[in-house]
C-alpha cells in the first residue's frame, strides 16, 4: 500500500511540469465536444476521474464499470457548465443474466451567443446551440476481467446548420488484488460528420488509470489517478481521494493538471434510504466562472 501512495504521490508532482501554453495543433478538428463533458458529479469532484468513478452513470464514460453493478438503477442530473451552458441528463441500468445493461441520453444547450461578421460592440443577433445523445452499453465479467462496450447516436444543431453522427466505445478493467482496479477505455469512436460543407473528426478519447481502496480505523478510503488525450487536445490527468467516514456520507477532493483552466475540485455524497444525492464543486480560472454539478440516483 505505502509503495502504491508513492507512487501515486510523485505522478502528481511530476506531471504539472509537461504542460504548455500553446494552442494545440489538433484544437478545433472534432466535431461534438460536448463529449467531452463527463456529466457525473462523483467524478468531477474527484480530479475528473470517471474512468472508474462514474458508477452508475458508466453508460456515458466507461462501460467496463457496468459489470460491476450488483443492482439496478435510475440516475439523473443537472450541471450548470461554464457560462451560460447547461448540461442534462438521464440513466437506467439493469440487468439482462450475466450482462448488465444501461441506457441514457443527456442534452447540452447554450443560448444567447452574439454573432458578429465585424469588430462592433453590438451583435447582429443571438443565436442557441445545442447537442442530444442516446446511449445504449453492456458489460460482463470474466474472471479478474471487466469488460464493456458501447454506442451512442449523437445531433448537433448550431444557429441553423445541424449534424448527426455515431459512435462506439470499449472499456476493460483489471482486478489484479484485492483492493486495485487498473482500467483503460476507448471513447467516442466513429465515422467523421459534415458540418456546413466541412467534414469533423470525431473527438476520439482514450484513457487509462487506477484506484486504490483501502480500509483504516476512521473509515474507508479511495485513491484515484487518471491520464487521458482527446483527439483534439493535449495530454490531461486528474487525481482524486474519497473518504467516507460514514456509510451515509462521502468526503472528495481532487485535482487537475496540465490544465490551464482548472486545477482543485472538491465535493460531498449523502445517502438515505435507496436514494444518493451528490454535489460537486469545481472552479476555473480566467473569470470562466464556477461550475456546480449534481446527480440524484435511486437504487432499485
Amino acid at each position: 500500500m505505502k509503495t502504491i501512495l508513492f507512487a501515486v504521490i510523485m505522478i502528481i508532482m511530476v506531471f504539472p511540469t509537461f504542460s504548455s501554453d500553446e494552442v494545440y495543433r489538433d484544437a478545433g478538428a472534432g466535431a461534438f465536444s460536448f463529449l467531452k463533458i463527463n456529466p457525473g458529479a462523483r467524478a468531477a469532484a474527484l480530479g475528473g476521474t470517471c474512468l472508474l468513478n462514474s458508477g452508475d452513470l458508466a453508460v456515458f464514460t466507461n462501460p467496463a464499470l457496468l459489470a460491476s453493478m450488483d443492482r439496478g438503477y435510475i440516475s439523473a442530473g443537472h450541471n450548470q457548465w461554464l457560462g451560460d451552458a447547461t448540461q442534462n441528463f438521464l440513466s437506467w441500468n439493469f440487468s439482462l443474466n450475466r450482462v448488465k445493461c444501461a441506457l441514457g441520453t443527456r442534452f447540452v444547450y447554450v443560448g444567447n451567443l452574439e454573432m458578429r461578421e465585424t469588430a462592433t460592440s453590438e451583435p447582429i443577433t443571438t443565436f442557441s446551440a445545442w447537442d442530444i445523445s442516446f446511449h445504449a452499453a453492456a458489460g460482463i465479467r470474466l474472471g479478474m476481467f471487466d469488460l464493456g462496450i458501447g454506442m451512442k447516436i449523437l445531433r448537433e444543431k448550431i444557429w441553423m446548420e445541424s449534424a448527426s453522427g455515431v459512435a462506439f466505445d470499449a472499456g476493460v478493467i483489471i482486478h489484479p488484488i484485492s483492493g486495485l482496479d487498473l482500467a483503460a477505455s476507448l471513447q467516442h469512436i466513429g465515422p467523421s460528420v459534415k458540418m456546413v460543407e466541412d467534414d469533423f473528426r470525431l473527438p476520439a478519447t482514450w484513457r487509462i488509470g487506477g484506484r486504490y481502496s483501502f480500509h483504516f480505523p476512521l473509515g474507508d478510503a479511495a485513491v484515484s489517478m487518471e491520464v487521458g488525450k482527446p483527439l483534439d487536445n493535449t495530454l490531461s490527468a486528474g487525481s482524486g481521494i474519497e473518504y467516507t467516514p460514514q456509510k451515509w456520507l462521502k468526503l472528495r477532493f481532487g485535482m487537475r493538471f496540465l490544465d490551464d483552466s482548472r486545477d482543485f475540485t472538491s465535493g460531498i455524497g449523502l445517502s438515505a434510504g435507496s436514494w444518493t444525492l451528490d454535489y460537486a464543486f469545481v472552479p476555473t480560472d480566467y473569470s470562466l466562472g464556477t461550475v456546480h454539478r449534481f446527480t440524484l440516483r435511486k437504487s432499485l
